[in-house]
């Protein structure tokens, strides 16, 4: 249950800004809407964010740029070239290997390589905040929250069609029925071959319905947005306006727009210096337990930074803010920069299950958001901007 805006008034503030968090996120799903990656609602949102930010003094930047609308439409096809393999391999056998081997190859492409070959080109934006240094330069710290909103569909469609577990098992299952065609055209005798055939159904169905799902989650409408990530977005508007200028920590605070293509254009315009900077990703911020996040993955889990972790628990220790560490099943900006190799963080509110409560659900409306959480976020973010400034 959300609690009554007033609950934050029982937490003492200095320097305090008339707007608070809350008003922010209200803002954002209330007057905004629901943010599908490339949509006008996502500008907007990238709009709101801009003017905010430069209300706080920071120097800001607006940069566009192209990716593809995904999943896209290579799985509904490929899995249907696949099942029309199967059909004909009794007769052609030749030709329906080779059917398999281009559901491979474009399956392998799209999944590891990010070549989609029948996705639509979409416009989208990151939005960046700078404040340098004062002194001398030992530290980059990059906040980091998604403009969009999720799709509001079921988790398992969602990790069936667009996520980590579906990614392995299009190409565990491309790679099965390729197999399986190349055993079939051997030279074995023929009740095997005939099993042979008869097994490619299982991997190809596989990628059929795999290919379903990416085309549900494609075309489902955008939830509300609140927790998800309205929360994040109103955490990283507060807390830009109170990091106070630091010594030796220039401050990035940026809006990512359509997810990891958002990522990818912000490392691909800015070569950042490895290990002297660090990112803080914000997920779904606004109920339930608010967590730094020690690990998370949705399949193996990957340590955050060690030297952020120390600082969040310096931070929370010190009673600056009311959090503690979490482990999360599932990937936020933060984790996609780890795997990378990058040094980063993530923070979230999870649920009893470890995830964010609420996402992509259609209810993830602006009654789920509690003021003091958002409050508490808020106060990490600049704890830990200011102890990151004080380390050596």
């Amino acid at each position: 249950m959300a609690s009554d805006r007033s609950s934050v008034s029982e937490i003492p503030l200095s320097g305090r800004l008339q707007e608070m968090p809350f008003d922010l996120a209200a803002h954002i799903v209330s007057a905004i809407g629901p943010r599908p990656p490339g949509s006008i609602n996502e500008a907007k949102a990238a709009a709101f964010l801009d003017a905010r930010l430069r209300q706080a003094g920071l120097r800001l930047s607006a940069e566009s740029f192209y990716t593809f609308r995904l999943p896209g439409y290579d799985g509904i096809v490929w899995g249907a070239l696949a099942i029309f393999g199967v059909v004909v391999f009794y007769w052609m056998p030749l030709l329906a290997t080779l059917m398999f081997a281009a559901s491979f190859g474009a399956t392998f492409l799209a999944a590891w390589h990010d070549t989609h070959l029948l996705a639509r080109r979409l416009l989208s934006q990151n939005v960046i905040a700078t404040r340098a240094a004062a002194g001398v330069l030992r530290w980059r710290l990059v906040v980091l929250a998604p403009l969009s909103s999720p799709p509001a569909i079921r988790r398992q469609i969602v990790a069936l069609g667009a996520g980590p577990i579906g990614l392995i098992g299009r190409t565990v299952a491309a790679t099965l029925l390729l197999a399986l065609g190349i055993a079939a055209n051997a030279p074995l005798p023929f009740d095997l071959r005939l099993w042979l055939w008869y097994a490619q159904v299982i991997p190809a169905t596989t990628l059929l319905v795999q290919g379903i799902a990416a085309l549900i989650v494609q075309h489902a409408p955008a939830t509300p947005g609140a927790i998800s990530y309205a929360g994040a977005l109103a955490t990283l508007i507060e807390s830009a306006a109170r990091i106070p200028p630091l010594t030796h920590t220039e401050i990035w605070i940026v809006g990512i727009g359509a997810g990891m293509a958002g990522i990818d254009d912000l490392l691909r315009r800015y070569p950042f210096e490895a290990q002297q900077t660090l990112f803080i990703g914000l997920d779904g911020i606004g109920q339930g337990r608010l967590c730094y996040l020690a690990a998370e993955g949705a399949l193996r889990q990957r340590l955050a930074d060690a030297l952020l972790l120390r600082l969040a628990a310096r931070v929370v220790d010190s009673g600056q803010a009311i959090a503690q560490p979490g482990v999360y099943r599932g990937v936020t900006c933060a984790g996609i920069l780890r795997r990378r190799g990058w040094r980063a963080m993530g923070i979230a509110a999870l649920d009893t299950h470890r995830r964010v409560p609420y996402q992509h659900e259609r209810s993830d409306d602006l009654s789920r958001l509690d003021a003091a959480h958002l409050e508490h976020a808020v106060r990490l973010v600049v704890g830990l901007a200011q102890a990151l400034d004080n380390a050596p």
